[in-house]
């Protein structure tokens, strides 16, 4: 069945999200639109109620003195908030949406990396958590290695505890760190040398087989420092003297 085409605000305000690292839900929260209709204005191309327009607007433009206002998380106090005065106190509060990581197995890799600023994609990924994780949030990621590439460091089936490097800062990543970098139709785990302003040389652990290449920075659409690895083995047995 054929779809209207987006509405352009609405393409606005989904690069929007992206740019500022928000998701749909975010956005639903703060205005009280629900999310769902959120989605639909993208996928099945309908367009936004007048009141919904509004607090579009609002959200992309900036918050005049007309601007209408958006409903806080402070469900008991009824109150409502300018749009930045409900972001800084979101920001401030915890996110039980966002609470765990994104989950990235290999499965999904080929479809994350034409999908990765797709909020409802990102939505339906699976998320993990473990009680006292210091990681949590969109500002990180999970990622599972495949191949062999970067033995004996990290064997296929890892998982890798990744942050975001943001796209203002790949000119000064540190060098030979081990990075997850997505393009548009892989994703790779490197380690990392930024030869210029436009190249990277990729570096595979396992270098007798895997030799360096080059990857254009223009052609990178997400960076991840790794941060931690999960490897799931159990140390095997070890032998020692008894003295006693």
């Amino acid at each position: 069945m054929a779809t209207n085409p987006i509405n352009q605000l609405v393409v606005k305000l989904y690069e929007k999200l992206a740019k500022e690292n928000l998701k749909v839900p975010d956005f639903s929260r703060i205005t009280g639109i629900p999310k769902d209709r959120i989605y639909k204005w993208k996928q099945e191309g309908t367009s936004p109620k007048a009141e919904d327009e509004a607090t579009i607007k609002a959200f992309l433009y900036g918050d005049a003195a007309d601007s209408p206002t958006f409903i806080t998380d402070n469900r008991l106090e009824e109150q409502k908030t300018p749009y930045l005065l409900s972001r800084r106190k979101q920001k401030s509060q915890p996110d039980l949406e966002n609470d765990g990581i994104v989950y990235v197995p290999i499965p999904a890799q080929a479809g994350y990396s034409n999908r990765y600023h797709d909020p409802l994609y990102l939505d339906n990924l699976e998320k993990t958590s473990l009680p006292g994780f210091p990681y949590k949030g969109e500002r990180y990621r999970v990622f599972d290695v495949k191949g062999d590439s970067m033995e004996p460091t990290y064997k296929e089936g890892y998982h890798l505890v990744c942050e975001r490097i943001e796209q203002d800062q790949w000119y000064q990543i540190a060098n030979w760190y081990i990075y997850v970098v997505v393009l548009e139709n892989d994703i790779l785990v490197k380690r990392l040398y930024k030869k210029d302003a436009e190249t990277f040389i990729a570096i595979s652990d396992n270098e007798e087989f895997y030799p360096q290449f080059v990857i254009l920075v223009k052609d990178v659409k997400e960076l991840w420092l790794v941060k931690r690895k999960i490897d799931w083995e159990m140390a095997p047995p070890k032998k020692f003297e008894i003295k006693l």
